[in-house]
């Protein structure tokens, strides 16, 4: 534990660093000074409204769901035994997409407020992912590669549904693309005491399970000589990667990448014990999605950048790197 001691001093350093350079980076620059007197009382204008109404919610709400996403992305990983694996393998965003359009289509006739954009995606989100576990499951097991394959059917369902729609031209769905390529843009406080405590619990969750998603990172065989179900961490894996994802996608959109590469990143430092892995994804991720986001929002200011498109920048070489390597052991 001594030896990582020095790695974990690090990342929280580099999160505390990224977390103040993104409250402070934006529109409206705010100082270090600034940031504190506003905190403390001494400032009473616009610039704290910014800061406590628009800049905090955004930030940590940024960090909470790269945390989430880089910790979904970790235990899917080990619990696949593909390192390949992110939170939406389940077809979660084509689902979203497809509630978020849904009810972006039914607001324009008065059967739905544009408000359940969001309840709307969490919802269809949730169902895809059931419907491609129910679909994989088999005589009581559940097959890596057919949950796989069917995580793309739903989501080629889906995704026809949501082309459907945008073909007839419903003009309120434009929008929700917007969305649906990922922003931290319309956060609040509402959305952060939501994911919040259901991040921290699912990270809580799946690092006192760190021990037995190692047994399962090495194959079922070996899971099961050691007294580990393999079968039952699959589905509390999933379970709560396919609630989390869901929260995730309908609070920020559908946000690429972080929870593919961040596990890496994390591995690469601390190895690959789980138990201190997920952790550590958690903040790495944290700090990645912020960092991203304060460049998507500052780098064409006032304009923003959608927030996928800059985690794809540093997402697309690292997929490709793993792809070239897939046959090495990991």
């Amino acid at each position: 534990m001594k030896s990582k001691l020095p790695r974990w001093v690090l990342i929280l350093f580099v999160a505390v660093a990224v977390i103040a350079i993104a409250t402070s980076f934006g529109t409206v620059h705010l100082t270090l000074g600034e940031i504190i007197n506003t905190l403390t009382g001494k400032i009473r204008d616009y610039r704290s409204q910014i800061l406590v109404e628009l800049r905090i919610p955004r930030v940590l709400g940024g960090f909470t769901v790269g945390a989430g996403l880089a910790v979904m992305g970790t235990a899917l990983q080990s619990a696949l035994r593909n390192p390949l694996a992110d939170p939406y393998i389940l077809g979660v965003s084509a689902g979203a997409a497809f509630g978020a359009a849904l009810a972006g289509a039914l607001s324009q006739y008065g059967f739905l407020n544009r408000l359940f954009v969001r309840p709307m995606a969490f919802l269809f989100a949730l169902l895809a992912s059931i419907m491609a576990y129910a679909f994989a499951r088999r005589g009581g097991r559940t097959p890596v590669t057919s949950l796989i394959l069917s995580g793309v059917v739903v989501s080629f369902l889906f995704n026809a549904g949501t082309t459907i729609m945008v073909v007839y031209g419903w003009r309120n769905i434009i929008h929700v693309y917007a969305w649906l390529f990922g922003s931290l843009s319309g956060f609040t406080w509402n959305d952060l005491w939501i994911i919040l405590p259901m991040t921290f619990l699912s990270t809580i969750a799946l690092s006192l399970i760190g021990t037995k998603l190692n047994a399962v990172s090495l194959g079922e065989e070996e899971a099961i000589h050691v007294g580990v179900d393999p079968e039952r961490i699959k589905i509390f894996v999933f379970a709560i990667s396919s609630l989390l994802s869901a929260v995730m996608v309908s609070a920020a959109g559908v946000v690429g990448f972080v929870g593919l590469i961040v596990p890496h990143m994390a591995r690469s430092i601390f190895g690959p014990d789980n138990k201190v892995l997920i952790t550590a994804s958690a903040i790495i991720g944290g700090s990645f999605l912020v960092l991203s986001d304060a460049v998507a929002r500052t780098l064409l200011k006032p304009s923003e950048i959608p927030l996928s498109a800059i985690t794809a920048l540093i997402g697309v070489p690292v997929f490709i790197y793993i792809m070239r390597r897939k046959g090495e052991r990991w």
